[in-house]
């Protein structure tokens, strides 16, 4: 376990008595208060979770290229290490999506944001998904072995891709027009015509 993930370990074990002692004993009303950023702050919400879901990529990109490479698996350990990170992501996230965040805008080509409704009106169900990807992710800390690898990759990618397929607008690249075709590239860039 590396320092950094121990530090949070130990910071856990020590906080979460005294958290727990101090936790409201009735449920609390979300109010317009500081803390209560779902209600306060959407927008810095789903950022947040942009920039969470942008990282979480990043360290699946050397997951994913195992099941396209055919030379033995190295590093093994940092492939561990990032499968740890993104099963603790992945157990965070759905707690970046309240209420106040379902702002999909199907009438525009960039809404504030890509999540779709749906996890709104079937929250367990995408909670659960997103669980099961963290254990997917968990899981593959554990695997050894250049096949085993892989299909543990696969499975990780797989549940990814399950809760996207349901929850993330589709991408649709742009089209070109006739417009486009009659573009101006030299006027644009400044160049001079010959």
């Amino acid at each position: 376990m590396n320092k950094l993930l121990s530090s949070w370990v130990l910071a856990l074990t020590i906080g979460a008595p005294v958290m727990s002692s101090a936790a409201p004993s009735t449920p609390v009303t979300p109010s317009p208060a500081p803390g209560w950023t779902g209600l306060t702050k959407p927008m810095e919400v789903i950022h947040a979770r942009g920039e969470l879901m942008s990282h979480m990529e990043m360290l699946m990109e050397p997951i994913d290229t195992l099941t396209v490479a055919t030379r033995p698996v190295s590093n093994v350990a940092q492939l561990h290490q990032n499968a740890e990170m993104i099963a603790a992501m992945l157990t965070a996230l759905p707690h970046l999506f309240p209420p106040t965040t379902n702002l999909y805008d199907p009438k525009t080509t960039t809404p504030p944001t890509i999540a779709l409704p749906a996890i709104w009106t079937s929250f367990d169900s995408f909670y659960a998904m997103a669980q099961a990807a963290a254990r997917a992710a968990k899981e593959f800390t554990a695997v050894q072995g250049d096949k085993p690898l892989r299909t543990a990759s696969l499975r990780l990618r797989a549940s990814c891709d399950a809760c996207h397929a349901l929850y993330l607008r589709k991408y649709e690249p742009p089209k070109a027009s006739a417009a486009d075709s009659q573009f101006d590239f030299d006027a644009a860039l400044g160049n001079k015509k010959k």
